[in-house]
């Protein structure tokens, strides 16, 4: 069925000419030169990474040809069967930069109205994508090219230019936020490298920690063992037997199709006790060096590409955490033997150097750091998928026409329905901003390992009242304030149980704040609102301050407020007697985390996070 005001017709209706570059000669190293021939390599799901290029040699600069012009786009008319026809999108001119003989530039018709980021974006769509894979020739199996004739020939259904812009700016702003993720993840993958080199060096010591370190070899702290080195016939219903493929860092990766074997066969090669609960995983073929703790489920055998390391005395989650160092790695790497596929012995795995503290708490404390921060990267990574996969989802509505952007008639819709569900939404109230930034701590702060609990939820949500210089006359000098029983009772609290973004489970312990089923609806309306960048804030500043440091913060940040107001000068002593003359607070300065050097440190920071 043809959409309304979509108009049927080929790729050629709108590109007049493929242009390719030429063959050069070119160096590997310096990137200093004046002009750079693309790699092939540049082109990739509908992006163009200027990274992949390669410095011309001097001799060769006469002989270039086709430099990247802007609102074009670019196609691998040679490669291999699974990247032949990707396309990218070109943004702006770049005079030094010119095209290899294998990728096309194309040049659009003067006389047609066309989108050239539209038009890479349906080119970069799953069906167009096989349907350029399909018509693509050559009898490598290494190798394929595509023919102009061919590419030009694709049926496109073609909508209004105004549609056209409109589509490709929605998928354009889902780029965006997955590109800013992507940075995200490798900006916080950088500071736990950084993190790692000093805390598992001792280069930098944890508050409360000074006593000796140690080295240590590997095989002397653990029993090292390796999977089964038979072969095994595969059934249909078993135990999955997998390989160092499966191995990552801190998971397993088990796909619904793994090799099966029997349970007479799992149960022989696991008699050796390997490997069982607690155990770390580590990947000694092919890909060295990836490693995570074994949680005892599923129950899964292992070939010999997998080494177990099973830790006597010391802390498992540590070894862990050395395991993925650089130091780990250049040790594993430098004993792996050469062959076709690389391997590294069980001696050699054994040999391995291990710097440690000689305290275990040290090093439960060291490793805990650092899996807050792998925590906090899988957070993300999750996050990053999720949206990956929405905007697979628009492409499939949008370049489809299922969903229009522009009505019948040809004008622009109000809103973006894909990203936004506005008509449903209600309008601002305080009580229901509550509840969608209570959704939002929730989300950021929820942990199976460490539950959330009201009181750092209300002290989360009065330091984001402040950092967005709102009301805080809702919250109370309570016992365990500032306190605001309206969100508890009134307002955002039921408000996010009601809308069921979030559920409170209540146990002797008292109540825990968890993930709701409906939680996605009030992500999307922190996005909408432009509210997630408080949530990050709170995250930035706040993901691993207990609670009882936010409960100094919040109070002296609010004991601070009140002698502002009554022009009073702010000091350790004079917020010390604001707390005394509170008959609900003054509780709190027996409390072994407001001495008087906590709270000028609570009066610092709280300067710090809202400037002055």
């Amino acid at each position: 069925m043809v959409k309304k005001h979509w108009i049927p017709g080929h790729l050629n209706d709108v590109i007049d000419s493929l242009i390719a570059g030429v063959s050069v000669n070119s160096g590997e190293g310096d990137t200093s030169g004046s002009f750079f021939i693309l790699k092939t390599s540049a082109i990739s799901k509908g992006k163009l990474n200027l990274s992949e290029k390669k410095p011309v040699l001097p001799r060769e600069v006469a002989r270039l040809k086709c430099s990247l012009r802007k609102e074009t786009i670019l196609i691998s008319r040679m490669n291999t069967p699974e990247l032949v026809g990707e396309c990218a999108y070109v943004p702006c001119d770049d005079p030094r930069i010119y095209l290899p003989d294998r990728i096309w530039q194309t040049n659009f018709k003067k006389d047609v109205d066309v989108s050239a980021k539209w038009l890479n974006y349906l080119l970069s769509s799953k069906k167009y994508r096989s349907l350029i894979q399909n018509c693509a020739t050559g009898t490598s199996n290494s190798m394929k090219n595509i023919s102009k004739e061919q590419l030009l020939g694709l049926e496109i259904l073609y909508p209004s230019f105004r549609e056209q812009t409109s589509i490709a700016e929605a998928l354009s702003d889902v780029d965006n936020l997955i590109s800013s993720l992507q940075k995200l993840i490798e900006k916080k993958k950088a500071i736990k490298q950084g993190a790692m080199q000093e805390l598992l060096t001792g280069k930098k010591r944890l508050s409360g920690f000074s006593g000796e370190w140690k080295k240590e070899r590997l095989g002397d702290i653990s029993d090292i063992k390796d999977g089964t080195h038979g072969t095994f016939q595969r059934v249909d219903r078993g135990y999955p037997l997998l390989s160092a493929k499966n191995v990552y860092n801190n998971h397993l990766d088990i796909a619904e199709n793994e090799s099966l074997i029997s349970s007479e066969d799992y149960y022989s090669i696991i008699a050796n006790g390997f490997p069982r609960k607690g155990d770390i995983l580590l990947s000694c073929v092919g890909t060295i060096g990836r490693c995570c703790i074994y949680s005892g489920m599923p129950k899964v055998a292992f070939q010999r590409s997998v080494a177990f390391i099973r830790v006597k005395e010391c802390v498992a989650s540590y070894i862990l955490q050395y395991m993925q160092s650089e130091n780990a790695n250049k040790q594993l790497l430098n004993s792996a033997n050469a062959s076709a596929q690389a391997g590294v012995y069980l001696g050699a795995i054994s040999d391995i150097e291990v710097y440690m503290p000689c305290c275990v708490k040290e090093q439960q404390a060291i490793a805990q750091v650092l899996s807050d921060m792998d925590s906090e990267i899988e957070q993300q990574e999750k996050k990053l998928a999720k949206y990956q996969q929405i905007k697979q989802g628009m492409m499939q509505e949008l370049l489809t026409g299922r969903i229009r952007l522009v009505d019948a008639d040809g004008k622009e819709q109000p809103k973006t329905q894909i990203l936004q569900e506005k008509q449903s939404r209600p309008a601002h109230n305080q009580h229901f901003d509550d509840a969608v930034m209570i959704a939002g701590i929730v989300s950021a702060f929820y942990s199976e390992k460490y539950p959330l609990g009201r009181k750092k939820v209300q002290k989360l949500l009065y330091l984001v009242r402040r950092k967005e210089q709102a009301d805080i006359s809702a919250f109370h000098k309570k016992a365990a304030g500032p306190y605001a029983d309206e969100v508890r009772y009134k307002g955002g609290e039921p408000i996010a149980q009601k809308n069921k973004y979030i559920q409170i489970k209540r146990s002797d312990k008292g109540s825990c704040f968890e993930k709701g089923v409906q939680m996605q609806k009030a992500m999307a309306y922190l996005q909408d609102w432009g509210k997630q960048t408080d949530v990050d804030w709170l995250v930035s500043q706040f993901q691993y301050t207990s609670v009882n440091e936010l409960e100094l913060l919040a109070t002296v940040d609010m004991a601070i407020c009140d002698l502002r107001r009554e022009g009073k000068e702010i000091s350790v002593a004079s917020i010390k007697d604001l707390i005394r003359s509170n008959k609900e607070w003054r509780d709190k300065l027996k409390k072994y985390y407001f001495k008087d050097v906590d709270i000028q440190r609570a009066i610092k920071r709280c300067q710090q996070l809202f400037q002055g």
